[in-house]
């Protein structure tokens, strides 16, 4: 079996990237020998190690800008001459925004020596392309839309209507008043409960719980803290513990029927159980549903940034209710047609994945 150094994001920071780990491993298992190293870690290559032949980077975003492509990049500069004989391939990442100009050469230095590039959007593939044009990046589905079957966890099903948000939508002066208390009333006419799923920094505050509480599951270990409204690395440090004590990443996307979620991971993986979700995010990866259900039966895209009008938020909130009232009305067949496109979508990935264990030297 073959051998690679992993870089990954692993159980830190992010709920969504939590899971990718866990899937992307149980997805790779038996295909590739992998000695994996958290972004964050001091080096990826430990003292005494030899150079790695084969080092795969991702899943998730951690190539360009975010805090874990800032890791990623210092760390393999740090230590490039230990790399010289590395080849870089990446798995489920790539680029949703230009880079910024520090970020361009440590990016192309990555790609020049990339044989495989998987990404999980086709925007991801322009984006790529647009900073190295010599690339020939693959679209492949995200792991995290077989949850189910990669982490062996049953669905279930309960009454609830999951929301992934951003915290900035819920000020003090909208508060009493907000839109979308007529989203929550409009789901609880129709006898569906709404939670919340926190997966990272910016997805809460104190009014935004109130108005939609965490999902069951988090509860126990992210309620008060959330509650706290801690910031900066008071915030990461009590969120890293939480997450390292977190029963199921997998079984958070389980007991409801719907989702609306503005990250990739507050909406993807409701899909690999069969409950219809829409993504409510940046524009950047409004394609994804295209891309992966050939319809935008699974987008709802709303305005999105930090400084909404009222009018702005009531577009929000008639859009949220009318995709909602689509899913109640056209369930049945919504959950039939996205099992049907996972199965195609399944064998997919697993082709990828044993093409992807196979180029590496």
């Amino acid at each position: 079996m073959k051998k690679a150094l992993w870089v990954t994001c692993g159980i830190r920071g992010n709920a969504g990237d939590a899971l990718l780990y866990q899937v992307t491993r149980k997805l790779f298992e038996g295909l590739v020998d992998l000695d994996f190293r958290y972004v964050n870690e001091p080096v990826y290559i430990r003292d005494g190690q030899e150079t790695p032949k084969n080092v795969i980077i991702g899943p998730g975003g951690m190539f360009v800008q975010t805090n874990s492509s800032r890791h990623l990049h210092q760390k393999i500069s740090k230590q490039w001459d230990r790399f010289q004989d590395s080849k870089f391939y990446l798995w489920s990442t790539g680029i949703l925004a230009k880079p910024a100009d520090e970020e361009v050469q440590a990016v192309r230095r990555v790609t020049a020596r990339a044989p495989k590039i998987i990404v999980r959007a086709q925007r991801e593939s322009e984006f790529v392309r647009e900073v190295d044009p010599s690339t020939k990046p693959e679209w492949s589905p995200c792991a995290s839309l077989f949850t189910d079957t990669l982490l062996d966890i049953k669905p279930r099903k309960r009454d609830v209507v999951v929301v992934n948000f951003d915290a900035f939508l819920f000020k003090e002066e909208n508060f009493s008043d907000h839109p979308l208390r007529r989203f929550k009333a409009y789901a609880e006419s129709e006898g569906l409960e709404v939670r919340s799923m926190i997966n990272a920094a910016g997805d809460s505050n104190r009014m935004l719980l109130d108005l939609f509480p965490p999902i069951d599951i988090d509860l126990p270990l992210f309620g008060e803290m959330l509650q706290a409204e801690l910031t900066g690395k008071e915030f990461n440090n009590a969120f890293n513990d939480a997450l390292s004590k977190h029963p199921s990443f997998g079984e958070r996307y389980i007991d409801c029927r719907f989702a609306f979620g503005k990250r990739l991971h507050g909406w993807l993986p409701f899909l690999a159980f069969d409950a219809p979700a829409a993504f409510v995010g940046m524009a950047a990866r409004r394609g994804m549903p295209m891309d992966y259900f050939g319809s935008n039966d699974f987008l709802c895209a709303v305005p999105h940034n930090a400084n909404l009008t009222r009018s702005q938020l009531d577009d929000m909130a008639n859009a949220l209710i009318g995709k909602l009232n689509f899913f109640i009305h056209n369930e049945d067949r919504l959950v039939a047609s996205i099992a049907e496109k996972r199965a195609a979508l399944g064998e997919q990935l697993r082709n990828q994945a044993a093409e992807f264990a196979a180029a590496l030297t």
